[in-house]
């Protein structure tokens, strides 16, 4: 059996805060990944207006059709910036998660080495006390056996 070590409290605790951490960003990203679908849709969205537009424009004109269309691409134009000011913001945050998923991996990969060194001094020590009680059997068996061979002269 592997000795306790004594800092796997907060080895646990570190390693439930990473895989949080992992959930959050995987959220985030699926956050940015919609507000960049978003985006493609309302530019595709803009082009098809803006072509419908030059349509519009060519041969007899409804200038109403024409004012309609252009609020309708003004309004798509104005959800584009507030998508990118979105996407913006949402980028910085992922990066901020990124970093602090990346700092809370380094923390548990350290108290894991602390781990890992603790166990191998442990084992080292167990073995070096097996070695000596091994060498005291030894010495023990060596002992009684002189004992015995004294007591027959």
């Amino acid at each position: 059996m592997p000795p306790k070590f004594t800092l796997q409290p907060v080895l646990d605790y570190r390693h439930s805060r990473v895989e949080g951490l992992e959930i959050e960003l995987a959220e985030l990203l699926n956050l940015l990944q919609q507000h960049q679908d978003l985006l493609d849709k309302l530019q595709a969205l803009q082009v098809g207006l803006l072509v419908d537009l030059s349509e519009k424009q060519m041969g007899e004109m409804d200038l109403f059709a024409i004012q309609h269309l252009r609020s309708n691409i003004q309004l798509v134009e104005d959800k584009i910036e507030q998508v990118k000011a979105a996407l913006v913001e949402m980028q910085h945050k992922v990066d901020a998660k990124r970093t602090e998923v990346i700092l809370a991996r380094q923390g548990e990969e350290t108290l894991k080495t602390l781990k890992d060194k603790e166990v191998k001094r442990l084992k080292l020590e167990q073995a070096q006390i097996e070695v000596r009680q091994v060498d005291d059997v030894y010495i023990s068996q060596a002992y009684h056996k002189r004992q015995a061979g004294e007591a027959y002269l």
